[in-house]
C-alpha cells in the first residue's frame, strides 16, 4: 500500500514556466521538465529507457529492485539504467514543489557504433551495470550539454534529427568521462514486454484480449497463460501502463486532467480518477497541489 502523500499541498506556480510539454523524438529519445505541487512516493513504476534526470527543487529518492538506493538534493543528479522497476519519493522540504528535467535515451543512441565502442573500455569487464548512479556535482560540460539536448527535442522538426541525435550523444559522453554507461539491463522478452510496446501510444485506443492476442499472434488463451506466468494479467497491464502514462502527462504537461483520461483511455473522468487512486494512493490533482482527496 502506498504511504500518504505530504500534505504540503501548495499549487504549483503560474506563468510560462508551466507552459510545458512531453517532447518526443522517436528514435532519438525524450524531454519531460516534471513539476509536482507537492511531496509524493510513487511506488512499482517502470523505466524502459536509460534516463539522466537533474533535480532542480525538492529531494528525489529511488530505490531499484534490486535494492540500490540514492537521494539527490537539488543541483544533483541521477542516472537511471533501463528495463527495471524503481520506487521514487518527491519530496518538497521547503514546502514549495518538486522540479526536475528529464532526458531519455533511446535504444539507437545506445547502439551507436561509436559510443559503443567507447563504452566498452569503461568499467570493469564482466560486471553488471549499476541500476543507478547518483552525480553529486553536475559538471558545467554535463550540464551544458543538457540544456542543449533538451532545448534541442522540444524544437522538434525545427531541428533535424541528425542534430539532435548528436546532442544527446554528447550527453552520453560527458556521462563517460564521469565513468557511467548508459545501459539498458537484460531482458527476458516475455509477453509482458512485448504487450507494452504493442500499446504504447495507443493507450486510447480499446484492447479486448482478441486483439491483443492476433497482434501477438497467440491465442487467447495462451496469452491468458503466459500472462499468469509472468505474474500479470491483461486487465492489470494495460491498467498500469495507462496509469504510468497518465501520472507522467500530469507531471510533465499542463492538460486538464480530463483531456489526460482520454488519452489513456477513460472517457470519464470520475472513473479514471478512482483508477488513479487506486494504482498510486493520491488523486491525481495532488499532483498538481491541489488535492481534493480529503
Amino acid at each position: 500500500m502506498l504511504s500518504s502523500p505530504t500534505r504540503r499541498t501548495r499549487p504549483l506556480p503560474d506563468g510560462a514556466d508551466l507552459a510545458r510539454s512531453l517532447h518526443v523524438r522517436p528514435g532519438v529519445g525524450i524531454a519531460a521538465h516534471v513539476l509536482q505541487g507537492q511531496g509524493l512516493q510513487i511506488l512499482r513504476m517502470r523505466v524502459d529507457q536509460p534516463a539522466l534526470i537533474v533535480v532542480d527543487r525538492g529531494v528525489k529518492a529511488i530505490r531499484t529492485e534490486r535494492g540500490a538506493s540514492v537521494e539527490a538534493m537539488p543541483g544533483q543528479a541521477v542516472v537511471l539504467g533501463g528495463n527495471q522497476t524503481v520506487d521514487f519519493t518527491n519530496s518538497v522540504p521547503d514546502g514549495t514543489h518538486y522540479e526536475a528535467r528529464w532526458l531519455l535515451f533511446d535504444d539507437a543512441l545506445l547502439a551507436d557504433g561509436h559510443y559503443a565502442g567507447l563504452a566498452s573500455q569503461v568499467g570493469p569487464r564482466g560486471k553488471p551495470p549499476a541500476p543507478v548512479h547518483l552525480l553529486r556535482r553536475v559538471s558545467a560540460h554535463l550540464a551544458d550539454a543538457f540544456e542543449r539536448a533538451g532545448h534541442a527535442l522540444a524544437l522538434g522538426e525545427e531541428l533535424p534529427a541528425a542534430v539532435t541525435r548528436l546532442r544527446m550523444l554528447e550527453v552520453m559522453q560527458w556521462l563517460l568521462e564521469d565513468g557511467i554507461v548508459l545501459r539498458r539491463a537484460p531482458v527476458d522478452p516475455g509477453v509482458s514486454i512485448q504487450l507494452r510496446a504493442l500499446i504504447a501510444g495507443r493507450l486510447d485506443e480499446a484492447w479486448p484480449a482478441g486483439r491483443v492476442a492476433g497482434d501477438l499472434a497467440l491465442s487467447e488463451a495462451t496469452l491468458r497463460r503466459r500472462l499468469a506466468a509472468e505474474g500479470t494479467s491483461l486487465t492489470d497491464l494495460l491498467a498500469d501502463t495507462r496509469m504510468a502514462t497518465a501520472l507522467t502527462m500530469l507531471q510533465a504537461t499542463t492538460q486538464p486532467v480530463s483531456q489526460i483520461a482520454l488519452a489513456v483511455g477513460y472517457e470519464s473522468p470520475s472513473r479514471f480518477a478512482v483508477r488513479f487512486r487506486h494504482r498510486f494512493g493520491f488523486a491525481p490533482t495532488a499532483v498538481r497541489g491541489h488535492d481534493r482527496a480529503g
